[in-house]
């Protein structure tokens, strides 16, 4: 079990300062950075602290700000499920939902450093895998019946990258459709025109079963509306890969080479696509950045170390996993109506988009 000793040792500092600012003494100041730091590698570090006391003081303050009601979760460990489509060193995870996911735990650790919480993996996607949990997070697109009575049963409930269901509870989401004109926008202002689009089939899961079901992709959507707006020509210049990965990337990117008359440009759905894609433009010795130009969308880690590194729009996955986290400790904290969030994105420049002169 981790000490004041540890958490000092690892931050750097004093145990008294450890000691004043974990329990929240009034008449110490340290600096906001040094007060974060301290708090979140308690949180990591599953530090409890005086735990009966911390517990009697934060379930009071909640009490009072719930109106009386009891809080779950304070005077027992809360079970914190979480649903995905993949988890942590699956195979099938580009890394997308493992960094929200890691997120949502460290953010939920930070806010609550007293609270005890047991995160639960969902491995099936049934409504019974549900039973007994006090807050659920569904990462991704889940077809999920808020009035199933398991999921009633759950209190607090935030799902992450797609709607909620009629809008009953929290969602977390990227504006997709300002995501794909900001960087369609790029492509027409760094001189082309003739852009093409390579994308994914995309699939809804549904809860009741585990069914996947297909359903149109954002992306793809988006890309369709702004070329009606522009007035831009769609035809042969739309390929749809079977899944987001980079072997499907490399697969479609080929069929659009050996088809002839390639656009100027691609927007790839997904970084994994683009990684394919520059494979196969490579083996046929087409240039990106030069006979080429490729602009993504998600900005994972590798996209810098590319050849030329990738143009990309970036959805920031620890403001995902932060405003899930904040999303649900407002909901343990009081809040009993429901909200949308949508989180900043920005477009990051690299060479794989040349402007033209």
């Amino acid at each position: 079990m981790a000490t004041l000793n540890d958490i000092a040792e690892a931050c750097g500092v004093s145990k008294a300062t450890v000691s004043r600012v974990l329990n929240h003494d009034p008449g110490f100041s340290v600096g906001d950075e040094t007060r974060e730091k301290i708090l979140s590698t308690a949180a990591e570090m599953n530090y409890e602290m005086g735990k009966k006391r911390r517990y009697a003081s934060i379930r009071k303050k909640l009490d009072e700000e719930n109106g009386g009601k009891l809080i779950p979760g304070l005077s027992r460990a809360m079970k914190i499920g979480i649903l995905a489509y993949s988890f942590p060193r699956d195979s099938s995870d580009s890394g997308y939902y493992e960094a929200i996911i890691n997120c949502v735990m460290r953010e939920m650790k930070r806010l609550n450093p007293a609270m005890r919480m047991e995160f639960r993996y969902i491995h099936q996607a049934t409504y019974e895998q549900l039973n007994g949990l006090d807050a659920l997070f569904i990462m991704g697109k889940f077809s999920v019946d808020p009035y199933n009575e398991q999921v009633k049963a759950i209190r607090y409930k935030v799902i992450v990258d797609y709607p909620a269901p009629e809008n009953c509870f929290d969602s977390v989401q990227v504006n997709f459709k300002d995501v794909v004109y900001l960087a369609m926008d790029y492509l027409r202002q760094s001189g082309r025109e003739r852009i093409g689009f390579i994308g994914a089939k995309d699939y809804l899961t549904r809860l009741s079963d585990g069914k996947q079901l297909p359903c149109k992709d954002a992306r793809l959507a988006g890309y369709e509306n702004y070329c009606r707006e522009k007035e831009m020509d769609l035809s042969e210049k739309v390929w749809v890969a079977e899944w987001f990965s980079a072997e499907e990337g490399y697969q479609i990117t080929k069929k659009a080479i050996e088809a002839g008359n390639l656009p100027d440009a691609f927007l790839c759905a997904a970084d994994e696509l683009a990684l394919g894609g520059y494979r196969a433009f490579s083996e046929s010795g087409i240039q990106v950045g030069k006979d080429i130009s490729i602009v993504s969308i998600d900005n994972l880690p590798y996209t810098s170390y590319l050849t030329p590194p990738l143009t990309t729009v970036a959805l920031d996955m620890a403001i995902l996993g932060k405003t899930a986290a904040m999303a649900l400790d407002s909901q343990i904290k009081g809040r009993d109506y429901p909200l949308t969030f949508y989180t900043p994105v920005e477009l990051i420049e690299r060479e794989s988009c040349v402007r033209k002169a």
